[in-house]
Protein backbone atom coordinates (compact mmCIF):
# COMPACT_ATOMS: atom_id res chain seq x y z
CA UNK A 1 0.00 0.00 0.00
CA UNK A 2 0.99 3.58 -0.35
CA UNK A 3 0.22 7.04 1.11
CA UNK A 4 0.01 10.25 -0.57
CA UNK A 5 2.59 12.31 0.66
CA UNK A 6 1.06 15.49 1.30
CA UNK A 7 -0.13 17.05 4.64
CA UNK A 8 -3.26 16.14 4.65
CA UNK A 9 -2.73 12.46 4.20
CA UNK A 10 0.31 12.14 7.08
CA UNK A 11 -0.76 10.01 10.01
CA UNK A 12 1.02 11.77 13.09
CA UNK A 13 1.78 8.33 15.98
CA UNK A 14 3.03 8.67 18.82
CA UNK A 15 4.74 5.62 19.79
CA UNK A 16 4.78 4.81 24.13
CA UNK A 17 7.08 2.10 25.55
CA UNK A 18 8.75 1.80 28.67
CA UNK A 19 12.61 1.85 27.02
CA UNK A 20 14.62 3.47 24.59
CA UNK A 21 17.52 1.79 22.83
CA UNK A 22 16.99 -1.37 24.32
CA UNK A 23 14.63 -3.40 22.25
CA UNK A 24 14.06 -0.74 19.92
CA UNK A 25 13.58 -2.94 16.63
CA UNK A 26 10.07 -3.63 18.97
CA UNK A 27 8.94 -0.55 20.32
CA UNK A 28 8.68 0.99 16.83
CA UNK A 29 12.00 3.33 16.87
CA UNK A 30 13.59 0.91 14.31
CA UNK A 31 10.47 1.19 12.14
CA UNK A 32 10.25 4.96 12.20
CA UNK A 33 11.99 5.64 8.37
CA UNK A 34 10.08 3.23 6.93
CA UNK A 35 6.37 4.16 8.29
CA UNK A 36 7.41 7.72 6.99
CA UNK A 37 8.09 6.01 3.65
CA UNK A 38 3.90 5.26 4.01
CA UNK A 39 3.11 8.78 5.16
CA UNK A 40 3.61 8.28 8.91
CA UNK A 41 5.31 10.42 11.27
CA UNK A 42 6.48 9.12 14.55
CA UNK A 43 7.34 10.28 17.73
CA UNK A 44 8.17 8.16 21.08
CA UNK A 45 7.47 8.83 24.24
CA UNK A 46 9.77 6.79 26.46
CA UNK A 47 9.73 6.60 30.15
CA UNK A 48 13.69 5.56 30.48
CA UNK A 49 15.31 7.67 27.86
CA UNK A 50 19.06 6.58 27.61
CA UNK A 51 20.24 9.25 24.98
CA UNK A 52 19.49 12.05 22.92
CA UNK A 53 17.68 11.36 19.84
CA UNK A 54 15.42 13.06 17.50
CA UNK A 55 11.62 12.87 18.10
CA UNK A 56 12.42 10.94 21.71
CA UNK A 57 10.88 12.58 24.62
CA UNK A 58 10.21 11.48 28.14
CA UNK A 59 8.57 12.76 31.09
CA UNK A 60 11.07 14.34 33.14
CA UNK A 61 9.42 16.35 35.55
CA UNK A 62 11.46 15.69 39.19
CA UNK A 63 8.04 15.31 40.89
CA UNK A 64 6.54 13.28 38.37
CA UNK A 65 9.42 10.52 39.39
CA UNK A 66 9.11 11.09 42.78
CA UNK A 67 5.78 10.29 43.01
CA UNK A 68 5.72 7.35 40.56
CA UNK A 69 9.02 5.92 42.64
CA UNK A 70 6.39 6.17 45.45
CA UNK A 71 3.41 4.53 43.48
CA UNK A 72 5.68 1.68 42.35
CA UNK A 73 6.47 1.56 46.00
CA UNK A 74 3.00 0.98 47.17
CA UNK A 75 2.19 -1.31 44.24
CA UNK A 76 4.70 -3.68 45.10
CA UNK A 77 3.96 -3.30 49.14
CA UNK A 78 0.45 -4.30 48.07
CA UNK A 79 1.01 -6.64 45.23
CA UNK A 80 -0.62 -4.98 42.61
CA UNK A 81 0.58 -4.00 39.16
CA UNK A 82 0.14 -1.44 37.24
CA UNK A 83 -3.31 -0.01 38.73
CA UNK A 84 -2.03 3.37 40.83
CA UNK A 85 0.47 5.52 38.36
CA UNK A 86 -0.65 8.86 38.01
CA UNK A 87 1.42 9.45 34.41
CA UNK A 88 -1.63 8.80 32.36
CA UNK A 89 -2.72 12.28 33.43
CA UNK A 90 0.53 14.16 32.63
CA UNK A 91 0.65 11.86 29.38
CA UNK A 92 -2.89 13.46 27.94
CA UNK A 93 -1.38 17.03 28.76
CA UNK A 94 2.18 16.86 26.18
CA UNK A 95 2.05 18.47 22.93
CA UNK A 96 3.30 15.14 21.19
CA UNK A 97 -0.16 13.43 22.51
CA UNK A 98 -2.62 15.95 21.97
CA UNK A 99 -1.00 16.75 18.16
CA UNK A 100 -1.27 12.92 17.72
CA UNK A 101 -3.73 11.32 15.02
CA UNK A 102 -3.26 8.06 17.13
CA UNK A 103 -1.43 6.91 19.96
CA UNK A 104 0.56 3.24 19.73
CA UNK A 105 1.44 1.87 23.05
CA UNK A 106 3.99 -1.01 23.87
CA UNK A 107 5.21 -2.31 26.57
CA UNK A 108 3.68 0.05 29.02
CA UNK A 109 3.93 -2.62 32.23
CA UNK A 110 7.02 -1.29 32.85
CA UNK A 111 6.63 0.43 36.18
CA UNK A 112 5.20 3.95 34.74
CA UNK A 113 1.80 3.34 33.07
CA UNK A 114 -1.64 2.69 35.04
CA UNK A 115 -4.56 0.67 33.08
CA UNK A 116 -6.71 2.47 34.79
CA UNK A 117 -5.75 5.62 32.76
CA UNK A 118 -6.71 3.42 29.67
CA UNK A 119 -10.27 4.82 29.69
CA UNK A 120 -9.16 8.26 29.67
CA UNK A 121 -6.56 8.22 26.90
CA UNK A 122 -8.16 6.16 24.40
CA UNK A 123 -11.07 7.77 24.44
CA UNK A 124 -8.80 11.50 23.47
CA UNK A 125 -7.82 9.38 20.68
CA UNK A 126 -7.43 6.69 18.15
CA UNK A 127 -5.15 4.00 20.04
CA UNK A 128 -3.46 0.58 19.42
CA UNK A 129 -1.88 -1.31 21.58
CA UNK A 130 0.88 -4.11 20.29
CA UNK A 131 0.78 -7.10 23.23
CA UNK A 132 4.63 -8.08 22.94
CA UNK A 133 3.91 -10.87 25.76
CA UNK A 134 0.52 -12.11 27.29
CA UNK A 135 1.11 -10.17 30.69
CA UNK A 136 -2.65 -8.17 29.73
CA UNK A 137 -4.27 -11.19 30.23
CA UNK A 138 -2.93 -12.36 33.09
CA UNK A 139 -3.40 -11.66 37.07
CA UNK A 140 0.13 -11.26 37.38
CA UNK A 141 2.68 -12.97 34.85
CA UNK A 142 4.47 -12.13 32.15
CA UNK A 143 4.11 -15.92 30.52
CA UNK A 144 1.31 -18.42 32.00
CA UNK A 145 3.42 -21.42 30.66
CA UNK A 146 1.18 -24.60 31.33
CA UNK A 147 -1.28 -22.56 33.30
CA UNK A 148 -4.93 -21.71 31.86
CA UNK A 149 -6.25 -19.71 34.42
CA UNK A 150 -5.96 -16.77 33.05
CA UNK A 151 -8.91 -17.78 31.15
CA UNK A 152 -10.99 -17.64 33.85
CA UNK A 153 -10.27 -15.13 36.13
CA UNK A 154 -6.86 -16.28 37.60
CA UNK A 155 -6.77 -16.26 41.62
CA UNK A 156 -5.16 -19.59 43.38
CA UNK A 157 -2.04 -18.84 41.54
CA UNK A 158 0.27 -21.81 41.03
CA UNK A 159 3.91 -19.51 40.70
CA UNK A 160 3.82 -16.31 42.85
CA UNK A 161 7.74 -15.86 41.68
CA UNK A 162 7.79 -15.85 38.21
CA UNK A 163 8.01 -12.60 36.32
CA UNK A 164 6.54 -10.02 37.81
CA UNK A 165 6.55 -11.93 41.28
CA UNK A 166 3.97 -10.84 43.94
CA UNK A 167 3.97 -11.44 47.21
CA UNK A 168 0.67 -12.39 47.79
CA UNK A 169 -1.94 -13.50 45.55
CA UNK A 170 -3.89 -10.87 44.51
CA UNK A 171 -4.01 -12.07 40.65
CA UNK A 172 -7.78 -12.45 40.76
CA UNK A 173 -8.19 -8.55 42.21
CA UNK A 174 -5.12 -7.59 39.47
CA UNK A 175 -7.59 -9.53 36.43
CA UNK A 176 -10.47 -7.76 37.52
CA UNK A 177 -9.24 -4.38 37.40
CA UNK A 178 -7.77 -5.04 34.09
CA UNK A 179 -11.21 -6.05 32.70
CA UNK A 180 -12.80 -2.95 34.50
CA UNK A 181 -10.57 -0.98 32.45
CA UNK A 182 -10.33 -2.41 29.12
CA UNK A 183 -14.40 -2.69 29.09
CA UNK A 184 -13.88 1.21 29.73
CA UNK A 185 -11.40 1.77 26.82
CA UNK A 186 -11.89 2.01 23.00
CA UNK A 187 -8.28 0.47 21.89
CA UNK A 188 -7.37 -1.85 18.90
CA UNK A 189 -4.69 -5.02 19.27
CA UNK A 190 -1.81 -5.77 17.44
CA UNK A 191 0.23 -8.77 17.94
CA UNK A 192 3.20 -10.60 16.35
CA UNK A 193 1.90 -14.25 15.59
CA UNK A 194 -0.69 -16.29 15.68
CA UNK A 195 0.52 -18.21 18.84
CA UNK A 196 -0.19 -14.99 20.45
CA UNK A 197 -3.44 -14.15 18.39
CA UNK A 198 -5.21 -17.35 19.25
CA UNK A 199 -4.18 -16.35 23.20
CA UNK A 200 -6.08 -12.55 22.66
CA UNK A 201 -9.25 -14.49 21.07
CA UNK A 202 -9.37 -16.84 23.70
CA UNK A 203 -8.80 -13.89 26.53
CA UNK A 204 -12.08 -13.27 28.77
CA UNK A 205 -10.74 -9.63 28.84
CA UNK A 206 -10.22 -8.77 25.01
CA UNK A 207 -13.72 -10.03 24.35
CA UNK A 208 -14.61 -7.61 21.09
CA UNK A 209 -11.49 -6.12 21.02
CA UNK A 210 -9.93 -6.19 16.82
CA UNK A 211 -7.27 -7.91 16.92
CA UNK A 212 -4.10 -7.43 14.07
CA UNK A 213 -1.64 -10.12 13.06
CA UNK A 214 1.74 -7.98 12.22
CA UNK A 215 5.15 -10.01 12.35
CA UNK A 216 8.16 -7.87 13.37
CA UNK A 217 10.55 -7.25 10.56
CA UNK A 218 14.25 -6.61 9.91
CA UNK A 219 16.20 -4.85 6.97
CA UNK A 220 16.87 -7.83 5.72
CA UNK A 221 19.66 -5.52 3.67
CA UNK A 222 21.42 -5.30 7.05
CA UNK A 223 20.48 -8.46 8.51
CA UNK A 224 22.44 -10.96 5.54
CA UNK A 225 24.72 -13.15 5.42
CA UNK A 226 28.23 -11.72 4.91
CA UNK A 227 32.00 -13.35 5.47
CA UNK A 228 31.77 -16.21 7.80
CA UNK A 229 35.36 -16.70 8.27
CA UNK A 230 35.92 -12.92 8.74
CA UNK A 231 33.25 -12.41 10.92
CA UNK A 232 34.33 -15.43 13.12
CA UNK A 233 38.39 -14.55 13.08
CA UNK A 234 36.57 -10.85 14.58
CA UNK A 235 35.19 -12.31 17.33
CA UNK A 236 38.44 -14.55 18.22
CA UNK A 237 36.90 -17.71 17.27
CA UNK A 238 39.48 -20.30 16.30
CA UNK A 239 39.46 -21.56 12.76
CA UNK A 240 37.74 -24.95 12.34
CA UNK A 241 34.99 -24.53 14.71
CA UNK A 242 31.34 -25.43 14.45
CA UNK A 243 29.82 -22.44 16.11
CA UNK A 244 26.80 -22.59 18.19
CA UNK A 245 25.12 -19.27 19.75
CA UNK A 246 22.48 -18.83 22.18
CA UNK A 247 21.41 -16.42 25.01
CA UNK A 248 22.98 -17.33 27.88
CA UNK A 249 20.50 -16.59 30.81
CA UNK A 250 19.03 -17.55 33.88
CA UNK A 251 15.44 -16.70 33.77
CA UNK A 252 12.15 -18.52 33.71
CA UNK A 253 11.47 -18.18 29.90
CA UNK A 254 14.99 -18.50 27.74
CA UNK A 255 15.64 -22.45 28.53
CA UNK A 256 19.51 -22.28 29.14
CA UNK A 257 19.43 -24.74 31.75
CA UNK A 258 18.49 -27.62 28.89
CA UNK A 259 20.97 -26.09 26.31
CA UNK A 260 23.43 -26.83 29.70
CA UNK A 261 22.25 -30.21 29.94
CA UNK A 262 22.15 -31.08 26.01
CA UNK A 263 25.81 -29.56 26.06
CA UNK A 264 26.84 -32.27 28.69
CA UNK A 265 25.80 -34.77 26.76
CA UNK A 266 27.14 -33.09 23.44
CA UNK A 267 28.74 -36.47 21.43
CA UNK A 268 30.10 -34.94 18.34
CA UNK A 269 34.30 -35.00 16.47
CA UNK A 270 33.78 -31.95 15.11
CA UNK A 271 35.34 -29.07 17.52
CA UNK A 272 32.82 -26.83 19.21
CA UNK A 273 32.70 -23.00 19.67
CA UNK A 274 29.86 -21.89 22.10
CA UNK A 275 28.86 -18.20 21.80
CA UNK A 276 26.82 -16.71 24.12
CA UNK A 277 25.21 -13.49 24.35
CA UNK A 278 23.80 -11.19 27.75
CA UNK A 279 25.36 -13.14 30.75
CA UNK A 280 28.95 -14.56 31.31
CA UNK A 281 30.05 -17.44 33.52
CA UNK A 282 26.90 -19.40 33.00
CA UNK A 283 29.15 -22.02 30.60
CA UNK A 284 32.33 -22.03 32.29
CA UNK A 285 32.30 -25.82 33.07
CA UNK A 286 32.53 -26.18 29.37
CA UNK A 287 36.09 -24.62 28.79
CA UNK A 288 37.83 -27.59 29.22
CA UNK A 289 35.88 -28.84 26.41
CA UNK A 290 34.58 -26.31 23.79
CA UNK A 291 35.99 -23.09 23.06
CA UNK A 292 33.82 -20.24 24.81
CA UNK A 293 33.53 -16.92 23.15
CA UNK A 294 30.53 -14.77 25.36
CA UNK A 295 30.14 -11.10 24.74
CA UNK A 296 27.59 -10.08 27.32
CA UNK A 297 25.12 -7.83 26.73
CA UNK A 298 24.60 -5.53 23.29
CA UNK A 299 22.71 -3.27 21.77
CA UNK A 300 25.44 -2.64 19.06
CA UNK A 301 23.92 -4.26 15.53
CA UNK A 302 27.62 -4.49 14.19
CA UNK A 303 28.09 -6.54 16.88
CA UNK A 304 25.24 -8.73 16.25
CA UNK A 305 26.16 -9.10 12.38
CA UNK A 306 29.18 -10.28 13.03
CA UNK A 307 27.96 -13.06 15.84
CA UNK A 308 24.93 -14.03 13.36
CA UNK A 309 27.48 -14.48 10.47
CA UNK A 310 29.85 -16.56 12.71
CA UNK A 311 26.92 -18.78 13.69
CA UNK A 312 26.53 -22.09 12.30
CA UNK A 313 23.47 -23.20 14.23
CA UNK A 314 21.35 -21.03 16.43
CA UNK A 315 19.75 -22.15 19.73
CA UNK A 316 16.54 -20.67 21.15
CA UNK A 317 14.52 -23.22 23.40
CA UNK A 318 12.20 -20.75 25.10
CA UNK A 319 10.29 -21.77 27.41
CA UNK A 320 7.70 -19.16 26.67
CA UNK A 321 8.12 -16.84 24.09
CA UNK A 322 5.51 -14.60 21.98
CA UNK A 323 7.67 -14.24 18.58
CA UNK A 324 11.01 -14.21 18.93
CA UNK A 325 13.41 -11.44 17.56
CA UNK A 326 16.40 -13.05 17.41
CA UNK A 327 15.49 -16.46 15.87
CA UNK A 328 14.43 -14.46 12.87
CA UNK A 329 17.34 -12.32 13.03
CA UNK A 330 19.37 -15.97 12.62
CA UNK A 331 17.22 -16.97 9.75
CA UNK A 332 17.71 -13.95 7.66
CA UNK A 333 21.67 -14.70 8.04
CA UNK A 334 20.46 -18.22 6.84
CA UNK A 335 21.25 -20.10 9.93
CA UNK A 336 18.67 -23.06 10.84
CA UNK A 337 17.00 -22.64 14.21
CA UNK A 338 16.18 -25.00 17.15
CA UNK A 339 13.64 -24.29 19.60
CA UNK A 340 10.69 -25.74 22.01
CA UNK A 341 7.26 -26.91 20.64
CA UNK A 342 4.39 -24.89 22.91
CA UNK A 343 5.39 -21.60 22.02
CA UNK A 344 5.37 -19.18 18.95
CA UNK A 345 8.63 -20.33 17.71
CA UNK A 346 8.02 -22.93 16.01
CA UNK A 347 5.60 -20.93 14.16
CA UNK A 348 8.19 -17.90 13.49
CA UNK A 349 10.64 -20.09 12.15
CA UNK A 350 8.66 -21.99 10.18
CA UNK A 351 9.32 -25.54 11.37
CA UNK A 352 9.73 -28.32 9.92
CA UNK A 353 10.96 -26.90 6.73
CA UNK A 354 13.52 -24.64 8.26
CA UNK A 355 13.91 -23.99 11.47
CA UNK A 356 13.79 -27.76 13.79
CA UNK A 357 11.24 -27.72 17.15
CA UNK A 358 11.78 -30.41 19.78
CA UNK A 359 9.54 -31.38 22.63
CA UNK A 360 9.46 -28.36 25.42
CA UNK A 361 11.80 -29.42 28.32
CA UNK A 362 12.94 -32.22 26.57
CA UNK A 363 16.82 -32.16 27.16
CA UNK A 364 17.51 -35.30 25.22
CA UNK A 365 15.66 -34.61 21.99
CA UNK A 366 17.68 -31.25 22.18
CA UNK A 367 20.89 -32.70 22.08
CA UNK A 368 19.91 -35.38 19.54
CA UNK A 369 18.68 -32.32 17.18
CA UNK A 370 22.00 -30.49 17.68
CA UNK A 371 23.94 -33.59 17.08
CA UNK A 372 21.89 -34.31 13.96
CA UNK A 373 22.35 -30.74 12.69
CA UNK A 374 26.52 -31.31 12.97
CA UNK A 375 26.75 -34.21 12.02
CA UNK A 376 24.89 -33.17 8.28
CA UNK A 377 26.09 -29.92 7.28
CA UNK A 378 24.01 -30.36 4.17
CA UNK A 379 20.57 -30.45 5.78
CA UNK A 380 22.08 -27.24 7.98
CA UNK A 381 22.55 -25.54 4.39
CA UNK A 382 19.16 -26.26 2.93
CA UNK A 383 17.54 -25.45 6.30
CA UNK A 384 19.97 -21.79 6.34
CA UNK A 385 18.69 -20.98 3.03
CA UNK A 386 15.16 -21.92 3.53
CA UNK A 387 15.26 -20.07 6.50
CA UNK A 388 16.59 -16.58 4.73
CA UNK A 389 14.07 -17.30 1.64
CA UNK A 390 11.40 -17.22 3.98
CA UNK A 391 12.75 -14.24 5.95
CA UNK A 392 12.70 -12.28 2.61
CA UNK A 393 9.02 -13.23 2.63
CA UNK A 394 7.69 -12.67 5.93
CA UNK A 395 10.08 -10.57 8.17
CA UNK A 396 10.79 -7.52 5.26
CA UNK A 397 10.71 -4.30 7.27
CA UNK A 398 9.10 -2.25 4.52
CA UNK A 399 6.31 -5.12 4.70
CA UNK A 400 5.49 -4.57 8.74
CA UNK A 401 5.34 -0.72 8.06
CA UNK A 402 2.98 -1.21 5.15
CA UNK A 403 1.16 -3.35 7.63
CA UNK A 404 1.27 -1.37 10.44
CA UNK A 405 0.34 1.81 8.43
CA UNK A 406 -2.81 0.26 7.24
CA UNK A 407 -3.98 -0.61 10.56
CA UNK A 408 -3.30 3.27 11.72
CA UNK A 409 -6.01 4.01 9.45
CA UNK A 410 -8.52 1.59 9.84
CA UNK A 411 -7.70 2.29 13.48
CA UNK A 412 -8.19 6.16 13.34
CA UNK A 413 -11.56 5.04 10.72
CA UNK A 414 -12.74 3.22 13.73
CA UNK A 415 -12.15 4.98 16.96
CA UNK A 416 -15.84 6.62 16.93
CA UNK A 417 -17.47 3.02 16.73
CA UNK A 418 -17.11 1.51 20.62
CA UNK A 419 -17.01 -2.02 21.16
Amino acid sequence: MEYIKNDANLIRVLQVNGYQSPGRRFNGLSLKSDLAAFGVLSKHLVWEQDRPEDDVVTLQDLTVRKINRFSRGIEKMLSLQSQLYTNGMHIRRMPEFQKADIIHYHIIHSGFLSMQSLPALTARKPSVWTLHDPWAMTGHCIHPFECQRWKTGCGKCPDLNTDFKIAVDTTAINFRLKQHAYRKSNFEVIVASTWMENMVKQSPLFEGVQVHKVPFGLDLDFFKARDQAQAKASLGIEPGRLVLCFRSVLNDFKGLQYVIEALDRLQVDVPICLLTLNDRGRVDKFKDRFQVVELGWTNDDEVMRNVYDATDLFLMPSLADSFGLMAVEAMAFGKPTVCFEGTALPEVIFTPHAGVAVPSRDSSALVNAIERLIRNPEERLHRGLMSRQLAERHYDIRSQAAQIAGVYQNVIANHGVRR
